[in-house]
């Protein structure tokens, strides 16, 4: 992770740009311009986290952008063996802003950055701007730590954030498909659901949440109270079952066991050698 990347993180996307030049110098042909370029040449990040966008808060920004313009330009470098083409680098929202208010062009930043540095300050730029879902967030975590091969420990670090916050986020990546989706929608919170990740019931919890609108000390204690009634099943097997199992034993001289569920089962007989089984064989036949 590079040490530029590391300073840069906490002040936020114009603080990337000091290190390269932009505000004056010259060190490469294409870093410290400031420009515009055509739409159609300006292609989406793969990098980007955010991997949907609100179609109103889009055409409100696209409201905006055809009364008064970009105000701020989107940050973009080279697209590899395509000098026609453009990867956005900070600002897909105002591009795709720009294309529903109807503009060809559109201002940009053009700066010459490595694919590590691409997928940092993407990651920023939505979580500093408008709402990124919870889920956007820890699949962007995710991949840059897959794609980098770095750490948790190495992400918090280079993210300002504590472990446990990145390791946090990472592990909504653990819920249902259907449950992620109702984080994603805003139906559910992340401290709603954050006690019910790993549960094997868990996409039936999100929706008794939801209609119950539970916050998460409720969800806690729902949780403790379902394994109250679940310990107290198991400790307190059917008293005639345990009779049944008394008689069984007096008659045949084993140790017997009786699992029923339901009036449906199966009974076990303990025996220590084969004499004892051909008597118990005998016993049944007679």
């Amino acid at each position: 992770m590079s040490a530029k990347i590391k300073r840069g993180l906490g002040r936020g996307i114009e603080a990337l740009f000091e290190d390269s030049g932009e505000k004056g110098g010259n060190n490469s042909k294409i870093n410290n311009i400031f420009d515009t370029l055509p739409i159609d040449q300006i292609k989406p990040n793969s990098l980007q986290p955010r991997k949907t966008f609100d179609k109103e808060l889009l055409n409100q920004l696209a409201a905006s952008i055809k009364d008064k313009g970009v105000l701020q330009p989107i940050v973009v470098r080279e697209a590899k063996g395509n000098k026609r083409s453009w990867q956005i680098i900070a600002g897909e929202r105002r591009w795709r802003a720009a294309q529903i208010a109807g503009l060809h062009e559109i201002p940009v930043h053009i700066k010459n950055i490595k694919d590590e540095e691409v997928a940092i300050v993407a990651l920023i730029e939505n979580i500093q701007r408008e709402n990124l879902s919870a889920i956007d967030e820890a699949k962007g975590y995710k991949s840059i730590m897959e794609k980098f091969s770095i750490t948790q420990e190495e992400l918090a670090e280079t993210m300002h954030r504590s472990r446990a916050y990145i390791a946090n986020f990472i592990r909504l990546l653990n819920l249902p498909i259907d449950v992620q989706k109702l984080i994603e929608e805003k139906k559910i919170s992340v401290g709603q659901v954050r006690p019910i990740i790993g549960h094997k019931n868990c996409v039936s919890l999100a929706k008794i949440i939801i209609s119950k609108n539970l916050n998460a000390r409720q969800v806690e204690q729902l949780l403790k109270n379902e394994k109250t009634i679940t310990h107290k099943n198991k400790t307190e097997p059917d008293i005639n079952i345990i009779n049944l199992e008394k008689e069984l034993e007096a008659s045949i001289g084993l140790k017997t066991s009786i699992k029923d569920n339901n009036g449906k089962g199966k009974i076990s007989f303990d025996y220590k050698n084969l004499d004892q089984l051909d008597e118990l064989i005998n016993k049944i036949k007679n």
